[in-house]
Parts: C-alpha cells; sequence; structure tokens
C-alpha cells in the first residue's frame, strides 16, 4: 500500500502542478471580476467609477479556488497528468487535459452537492458551475497544449 501511493502521489515535473494552480487561480480571478461586473448592485453604485473596497465576496472567491484547486489536482493525480508523457506533443497534452477535466467536473459538482446538503443547505448555481468549468478546459487545455510546444 505505501508503494501504490507514492506510485499515485508522484509529480515528476513540478513545473505542470505549478502552471496548473496559477492557470485556475487566473480563471477564478476572471470569474470573479465577471461576477462583480454581472451583479447589479456593482452599475447601481457607480460602476468602474464607484470607491475601491475589499469586496464582500473574497471569501467565496478563496473557497471556490480552493475547491478548484483540489478538484483539479486530484484528477491530475488520477490520470498521471503531471509525468512528462502526460506533455509529449500537442494531441496528448490537449487529451490529456481534457481526461482530468472529466474528472474535474466530477470532483466539482460532489463538492458542491456535499457543501450543499452537509454545510449551507443552499441551492447550487448551475450556471456559476457551467462557466466555472467550461473556462476552466479552455484555460487548462490552452497551458498544457502550451506547456508542451515550448517546454
Amino acid at each position: 500500500m505505501p508503494s501504490f501511493m507514492d506510485a499515485m502521489l508522484e509529480i515528476p515535473e513540478p513545473r505542470l502542478l505549478a502552471g496548473d494552480m496559477l492557470f485556475l487561480l487566473i480563471t477564478n480571478f476572471l470569474l470573479q471580476i465577471a461576477n462583480e461586473v454581472g451583479d447589479v448592485d456593482f452599475w447601481t453604485n457607480g460602476g468602474f467609477g464607484q470607491p475601491m473596497a475589499m469586496p464582500t465576496s473574497l471569501l467565496a472567491m478563496i473557497v471556490r479556488d480552493s475547491k478548484m484547486s483540489i478538484a483539479w489536482i486530484l484528477g491530475s493525480l488520477r490520470n498521471r497528468a503531471y509525468s512528462s508523457s502526460s506533455v509529449l506533443d500537442d494531441k496528448t497534452a490537449v487529451t490529456v487535459a481534457l481526461q482530468v477535466w472529466v474528472d474535474y467536473c466530477s470532483l466539482r459538482i460532489l463538492l458542491e452537492l456535499g457543501e450543499s446538503l452537509l454545510f449551507t443547505h443552499s441551492t447550487i448555481s448551475v450556471w456559476i458551475i457551467t462557466r466555472e468549468v467550461w473556462y476552466t478546459a479552455i484555460g487548462m487545455a490552452f497551458y498544457r497544449w502550451t506547456y508542451s510546444k515550448f517546454r
């Protein structure tokens, strides 16, 4: 069992892990900007001309980023996406990114359902989850493709 866990948790290409976390953070920030700009209160309070203040949704952004990162890393470890062979060429890089994305989507849905059922007892915004997984697919496939080109 210990050798199995060592093999599963092995990360031979740590730059892929760092890049994954960076691109997930960028995706999360872009989603947060879209959420803020899409809010009616943003425009009634002056839009981009309003005074700068700490957003009240910062905690939600941090929680979402944590869940996104956990789901992506677990999906990557399951698909061995941190090995050099996962970014061997363009087609392989995009294929592996999409395989990880499928696991990522499953884990994100399970995390949202678990949070809703066990902790918050609130509804799940399908629109926000759909946007998140869509932009994650585009961003991560682009990053993996770029990494395979210039590594």
